[in-house]
């Protein structure tokens, strides 16, 4: 999905796997209610920023670069999770974007940026920006290839299929994990949310490979690339202490 498409709400999955992709377009076809067509295949970038303390983490700030085709955007933004009966939606309390050139630096922006946060935290800044600025560094990358669809019926629902292979790189433990998500954006008004609630609900119900999940893609990266280096440490020690123990085995029994 381009970044000028307007997107009125959004519900996201965890897919079983690729395959899935299969499944949710079986039952779009079973209901034969939607006319979908292929849409494009698209290369995205997400680069997000934060100090070696997670300050921005911790003030519940996000701030990422964005990077599809010739498109870059720095976007900050705050988030909440609003939470309906039939499913869950992610909203933006507030959202900051600006266009910029690809290889920017974030100083050659820090008019923005404080702006963006004075708006954020209603009250005088007490700390020093340009030196809080220069602490910011790359702390996830995600890398996603999306196939998109686009579906409408004939009450106007409108909405994007973005089936997305990720690939999230955690830059601090150097930590790198892929996952399928499924994206799914309403671009139609206020009129047509009940037919978005329903095709939500019936996805849920019918497709078993598909998890809802309230997660924002840099939460997903979080959760996957957390530990992931520990995990690994661990499965070594454990073959060296087996290994030890076989050997010590060998020789008792050579003695």
């Amino acid at each position: 999905m381009r970044p000028i498409d307007k997107i009125r709400q959004k519900v996201r999955f965890e897919m079983f796997n690729e395959s899935s992709k299969l499944k949710v377009l079986e039952i779009n076809t079973f209901f034969d209610k939607y006319i979908m067509h292929y849409e494009d295949k698209i290369k995205k970038t997400f680069i997000y920023y934060d100090t070696p303390d997670e300050d921005l983490r911790k003030s519940n700030i996000v701030l990422f670069k964005t990077q599809i085709d010739n498109f870059t955007e720095l976007t900050m933004s705050t988030e909440k999770v609003s939470t309906s009966v039939r499913y869950r939606l992610r909203t933006n309390e507030k959202t900051y974007k600006k266009a910029i050139k690809p290889h920017d630096n974030l100083l050659k922006h820090k008019e923005f940026l404080m702006n963006s946060f004075k708006d954020m935290f209603l009250s005088s800044l007490n700390f020093d920006p340009e030196f809080f600025l220069r602490k910011l560094k790359p702390v996830y990358t995600i890398n996603t290839t999306s196939e998109e669809y686009r579906s409408l019926n004939v009450t106007g629902l409108k909405i994007t299929y973005s089936f997305d292979k990720d690939t999230y790189i955690n830059h601090n433990s150097k930590s790198e994990v892929k996952d399928n998500i499924l994206t799914i954006y309403q671009h139609s008004p206020e009129k047509t949310d009940e037919d978005f609630a329903d095709l939500i609900s019936k996805l849920t119900r019918y497709c078993k490979e598909l998890t809802p999940t309230n997660e924002t893609k840099i939460a997903i990266a979080r959760r996957k690339t957390s530990g992931t280096n520990q995990k690994s440490v661990d499965k070594k020690e454990l073959a060296k202490m087996k290994d030890k123990v076989v050997k010590d085995k060998k020789e008792k029994k050579k003695k």
